[in-house]
């Protein structure tokens, strides 16, 4: 009996072993190496951001609270390389300029990591801002396509990913940031747009 119950165990654990979901494959790193580039994985395509990504990304960007704020999520391919990029949203209540819906894109477009923050602040006349704050209705995040007409003609560039990732706070135009491959004079990927 103890030959059979050894046996397999044995059996087992070479299975277990060889089991594609727990092998560690070379070539198919988990991670960005030292320089905060994003390896490609195994099939030579970036990896999509996992939420792990994103959450690393929030404390470094958003600060050591950032993730404990009630935040919204987005998951999908706004990039327009057909990996997942994910973005969060949250009212960031820690500035002592008052509250401002903070925005954090994380890619991996090109096979290196990225992310952008982006604070837009409450009941300012800047073009930049929102119209209300209200404590108990976040903004809410959405995203929408947009035609390559669309693209052309109104956002003035058809090379553009055409996936608007959009603020509506529903008292006024919904200001828009779309993924850009050439960064913009100050290196920022993530351009702003509003009508």
């Amino acid at each position: 009996m103890r030959n059979i119950t050894s046996g397999v165990i044995g059996l087992a654990l070479i299975l277990g072993i060889s089991h594609p979901a727990l092998a560690d494959e070379p070539g198919n790193p988990s991670g960005p190496d030292e320089n905060g580039v994003w390896e490609l994985n195994a099939n030579g395509n970036a990896d999509p951001v996992s939420s792990a990504q994103l959450y690393s990304e929030m404390r470094i960007q958003g600060g050591q609270y950032a993730s404990n704020y009630r935040h919204q999520m987005l998951t999908g391919d706004f990039t327009c390389d057909d990996v997942v990029d994910r973005v969060a949203g949250w009212v960031d209540l820690d500035s002592p300029d008052g509250p401002k819906f903070a925005m954090l894109f994380v890619t991996n477009h090109g096979g290196k990591a990225q992310s952008e923050i982006r604070y837009l602040p409450f009941e300012q006349s800047e073009q930049y801002a929102l119209c209300i704050h209200d404590e108990t209705a976040p903004p809410v995040m959405s995203w929408q396509e947009n035609s390559p007409e669309f693209m052309e003609e109104v956002i003035g560039s058809k090379e553009m990913c055409n996936f608007a990732i959009r603020v509506d706070d529903f008292m006024c135009d919904a200001p828009q940031f779309f993924y850009s491959e050439k960064p913009a004079e100050n290196g920022d990927h993530w351009l702003f747009f509003r009508n």
